[in-house]
This record gives structure tokens, sequence and C-alpha cells, in this order.
């Protein structure tokens, strides 16, 4: 039976360090709402056309749309009146449905191999497409969509570790309200004062605390970020790296009974499983 499979992305909108007189008094909420609300449309290739469209909000915040492409190609056909060979344009908008909840600042982007191979792919062209918007380039945003990796396998690879001697975790620019107390709220402050774009940090130690780790592994998945851990899986074993990182969170539903409010509720209740903070 047919289906459709979603995939979880954060999504950031990073203001300049220096802000101008020029822009707007916009929490990152407000301006991903709006760009979403512009159904914004661009040439993102020659001849690829990218567009935003057929909007539907469930509340102040959250809501759903459908994001694709148009592309003219050209056939050969007869024409059965004149008796002869004809070229003809067709033109074709393959597209595919996304759910957003703007408070919390994540996409659900449903796989649709017509537009990419993969939904990362498609989340590409979106943070393309988004950053064409007219609120983005009035008050030169900086647009991320990032994969929310499952964090599960690597916690698991930590907690049971015998040791833990190293761990590593990526940063990038002003984190969401969720961002952990310990590592990626003052990083990202700090990165964004150096007016860097991203960063890694590494510490280390005889065996770390996995307490600390657990909570900066969540946070880390939770801001599409990625993470990795240098551990010893039992005594006398040899140490060996495992990572957070890849595919984002994933969820399928059955074609005949897709309904996006359902969709954007089971993504949020994935996303605070990821978090696990207990949000709303």
């Amino acid at each position: 039976m047919p289906s459709i499979e979603y995939s979880l992305f954060r999504v950031k909108m990073v203001r300049p360090h220096q802000a101008s007189f020029l822009h707007d008094e916009l929490t990152p909420r407000d301006i991903l709402l709006q760009a979403i609300l512009e159904k914004p449309s661009s040439e993102l290739r020659k001849g690829y056309h990218w567009h935003i469209g057929n909007i539907q909000m469930f509340d102040q915040f959250t809501g759903y749309f459908a994001a694709g492409r148009t592309t003219t190609s050209t056939i050969e056909k007869f024409d059965e009146e004149t008796s002869n060979f004809v070229e003809e344009e067709l033109e074709a908008s393959p597209y595919t449905h996304c759910v957003f909840d703007a408070a919390i600042g994540f996409l659900g982007i449903a796989k649709k191999p017509n537009l990419s191979q993969t939904t990362k792919g498609i989340a590409a062209r979106l943070e393309q497409l988004l950053s064409r918007s007219l609120v983005v380039v009035k008050n030169e945003i900086a647009v991320e969509i990032r994969p929310i990796p499952d964090p599960d396998g690597f916690l698991k690879a930590i907690e049971t570790a015998f040791k833990v001697f190293t761990f590593s975790a990526t940063f990038r620019g002003p984190n969401p309200f969720d961002a952990d107390e310990h590592f990626q709220k003052p990083l990202s402050v700090y990165l964004n004062a150096a007016e860097g774009i991203k960063g890694r940090t590494t510490i280390s130690g005889t065996d770390l605390n996995r307490r600390v780790l657990q909570e900066v592994t969540r946070s880390t998945a939770a801001t599409g970020n990625e993470a990795s851990a240098r551990i010893q899986k039992s005594k006398g074993q040899k140490a060996v790296t495992v990572n957070l990182k890849g595919d984002p969170v994933k969820r399928k539903y059955d074609e005949q009974e897709h309904r996006p409010e359902i969709v954007l509720a089971d993504l949020t209740a994935k996303y605070r499983t990821v978090r696990r903070d207990g949000l709303g």
C-alpha cells in the first residue's frame, strides 16, 4: 500500500551579528512564519522553478504547505489532424507535503523521489527558497534547515560504555530556546560574537559524566547538530568512536489516511522524545 514518509528537520533563522536600523524587530518564529506565508517562488537552478503553496494554518504558529518545482520539457508527438510530427511543450510540477511549527522551529518534510532522492535534498532547496523571501532578505537572515537525527543509538552507546574518554559536538549560530545550558547555548553566543558560522569543541577525561553528556547529546540532536564520542565498551577493549549524525527522525503514514494535522502532532511528539524536556 502506498505510503508517505516524513523526516524531521530543524529550522533556524540566524540574525547578523551587527543589526541594521532597517531590520525589523521580529523573533525567529515570526520570520519563519512570514517567510512561509509569502509563498516564495524562485528559479534555484536553470529551468527549475521552486515554489511554496497550498498553505493551511492549524493555529497561530503551526500549519501545512506544499513545496515543489516547475519544469518544462518538450515531447514529440503525431498530430492526427495535420498528419505531421510536432513538438509540444509540457509543464510538470511535482510537489511534496510539509508541516511546520514556527514556535518550536521545525519542519516535517515528506519524501518525494521526483524532487530529490533524499529529503535532505528537498530541505536544501527549501533553505534556498526561504532565503529568498522578502522578510529574510530585508533582515539579512541566514536560514539553516538541518536534519534532527535519532539520538537513541548514540545515547545507548554512551550509557552502556565502560568508560567515555572524549566527547565532541558541533554548534552553530544562536540556537533555539531549548538549547542546553552546558554547551549549545553558551558556545552559540560565543560563535555569534566572533561572527563565526559553525564550530566544534571536544572535551576529554578518564571517564566523562554521563548525565551531562546525555543532556548535551539530546540538545545537540534537537538543534540539528552532530556529536561523536571515544568510548571503551568494556574493560580491556580498545577504544572506538561512535557518532551522532546521519538520517533524520522519520515517521511513515498510509497515503489513503494521510492527515497533516495528525502528522504534525506525531512529529511534535517525536521531537519531544528526542529532546525529552516536557515542552508544552
